[in-house]
């Protein structure tokens, strides 16, 4: 019933987090407080908003809507998560707007046991920015660490990229909802992600997306992260905006080093000289939580299993491999095979390629290997 009253609020004002935020200051004392629709209405004047606000109060079209989107999101495997919900982000509760519902598509990634870093840049970023956000997207993944970004074009794309190339976690967090790609050219992403992740967001199912939701968009990016990582950006502009608020809501600030002749430098060079946090290798992020918050990494610093998997007519070098794979649920790259089991490259693909033809494994985009149904 709380998810319905939710709904129906967002639904009277057009799930526009400022106006929801408004009324839910005229319902500070209940809405038994009401004795009439005149009353409604002057209250609804009274924090600000528009007339069209009140009269929607009691308008019964609004709560059918509410009713809607409820059986859509049922239906099409969307979850609503309330601020009463247990899966709610106590990260994201604490900051200065946080949403009152979020929908969400994909994993069930707990929101409040795992460490979370967003990373986010600009949409034309340089080469080299591209291939540094990817970098500090596997560095994060690999350490357990679950990436949060936004999905964007240019930096945010290589992020999730990175951390789902390291078999990690990643949190897309759109503007529009989470039943609509935007944009089309990470479409290909956006069911990577589905997979191996989760998708966010506070606007309903069939929302496209606006220009003035990605601001109010990136305090949820911030909100549910420890620390925000500025690869590159400009002043002003998005990713400068979403630097304040990581300041505003006093998370981690890091930012990384670049050309000063570049404008795509200009923003995290001055955050940097503002205090930020200097990013100056991929692992800088992973080191100073492994110093700051050393209690997110003792489950993933524990003794993996080393129970080998015995099937009929595999070799001790397949059964290495397979083992490996199911202990660190998914690997990135050939070179980590080689190097943790032992074997030469040649041997090791060789092996690769007959446990893929066998049915025992499977390769996903990003060289990435993972185990199939059978084992």
């Amino acid at each position: 019933m709380k998810t319905l009253y939710e709904l129906w609020l967002h639904s009277i004002c057009d799930f526009d987090p400022g106006v929801v935020e408004k009324m839910v200051s005229v319902f500070e004392g209940g809405i038994n407080k009401f004795s009439s629709p005149e009353k409604e209405l002057r209250e609804v004047q009274n924090a600000g908003l528009p007339k069209k606000f009140g009269t929607r109060l009691s308008d019964a079209a609004f709560f059918d809507k509410a009713c809607e989107v409820s059986e859509y999101c049922e239906k099409n495997h969307i979850r609503i998560i309330n601020q009463e919900s247990a899966e709610y982000s106590e990260f994201l509760r604490n900051t200065n707007t946080p949403p009152r519902i979020l929908f969400a598509k994909g994993e069930k990634i707990d929101l409040n046991k795992n460490l979370f870093v967003s990373v986010v840049g600009c949409r034309k970023p340089t080469d080299q920015g591209l291939s540094i956000a990817r970098q500090i997207g596997r560095a994060l993944a690999e350490a357990g660490i679950v990436v949060v970004s936004g999905m964007a074009e240019g930096i945010d794309a290589e992020v999730h990229k990175g951390a789902l190339e390291a078999g990690g976690k990643t949190v897309a967090v759109l503007a529009g909802s989470v039943d609509e790609i935007y944009p089309k050219s990470n479409t290909k992403l956006y069911y990577e992600i589905l997979k191996n992740g989760m998708i966010v967001s506070e606007r309903p199912p069939g929302t496209v997306v606006r220009k003035y939701f990605y601001q109010q968009r990136n305090r949820i990016v911030v909100g549910l992260s420890h620390g925000t990582v500025i690869v590159e950006g400009k002043e002003p502009g998005g990713t400068s905006m979403t630097a304040r608020l990581a300041l505003d809501n006093n998370r981690d600030v890091f930012a990384v080093p670049g050309n000063p002749i570049v404008w795509q430098a200009s923003l995290p060079n001055k955050l940097i000289g503002e205090g930020a946090i200097i990013v100056e290798k991929k692992d800088s992020v992973v080191e100073y939580y492994r110093d700051m918050r050393p209690e997110y990494f003792e489950h993933n610093n524990m003794e993996k299993t080393t129970e080998p998997i015995e099937i009929p007519g595999l070799s001790d070098e397949d059964s290495v491999i397979l083992a490996y794979i199911r202990d660190r649920a998914g690997v990135s790259s050939m070179e980590e095979l080689s190097e943790n089991c032992g074997l030469a490259l040649n041997v090791l693909a060789s092996r690769l390629t007959i446990l893929c033809v066998r049915g025992l494994l499977r390769q996903e985009s990003g060289n990435r290997y993972i185990l199939t149904g059978r084992i």
